[in-house]
């Protein structure tokens, strides 16, 4: 039975990249979310020091991925 559902434009973007376009992809995305992460946390905490807010990010990080 033929499917219904309208194409996704963005999933045969991604069928069409090569893997090394989706890795670049997925590694602006992580550092994107890398800054913005950091950036709330010098939003909520704006006296820390630099290398304490890298510290926490990479905290965050870690959790996630575990």
């Amino acid at each position: 039975m033929p499917s219904t559902a309208a194409p996704d434009p963005h999933t045969d973007a991604l069928k069409r990249m090569t893997p090394d376009a989706k890795m670049a992809v997925a590694n602006a995305l992580r550092e994107t979310a890398w800054e913005l992460t950091a950036a709330g946390i010098r939003l909520r905490e704006p006296g820390l020091e630099e290398e304490e807010v890298q510290k926490r990010v990479r905290d965050i990080f870690l959790r996630v991925v575990s």
